[in-house]
């Protein structure tokens, strides 16, 4: 894949959920939707999804508004809506890159069912097996 398109770069991987065209995601059903996911609120104003499994608080992978500038207000999340939401993983900062992409991947898809949008490679590109493929075959 190409940097120049934002679907991976060198280190980061990216998932977007985009809205259909006219529509917005919009105030507590994204709440709601995003909380389901079990991502939590954090650093940065945007929402991180951590391993179950160990104490330590480090990100497998966050999640951002796809509207600058990509963070959340909670306060105001009645009046909030985004074009989209932007999933991404630092390869560096995971032990098993495979399986937290999956998650990563399921988390997306659970995201663009509950909200009716749609996946992305990057912010452009629909979502397909072969790049499913091409982003496993980047983590080797």
């Amino acid at each position: 894949m190409t940097s120049d398109t934002g679907n991976m770069t060198q280190d980061f991987i990216i998932i977007s959920v985009v809205a259909k065209p006219d529509q917005q995601f919009a105030s507590y059903d994204l709440l709601q939707a995003i909380s389901a996911t079990g991502m939590q609120f954090g650093a940065m104003n945007i929402f991180h999804y951590y391993s179950p499994f160990t104490m330590e608080k480090k990100p497998l992978f966050s999640l951002a508004s796809a509207t600058e500038p990509g963070d959340f207000d909670l306060n105001q999340m009645g009046n909030f809506s985004c074009n989209g939401l932007t999933l991404f993983m630092n390869t560096r900062q995971v032990l098993d890159k495979k399986k937290v992409f999956t998650l990563m991947l399921e988390t997306a898809e659970q995201l663009a069912e509950d909200l009716r949008g749609e996946l992305r490679a990057g912010t452009r590109t629909p979502w397909n097996e072969q790049i499913k493929q091409q982003y496993l075959d980047k983590m080797v």
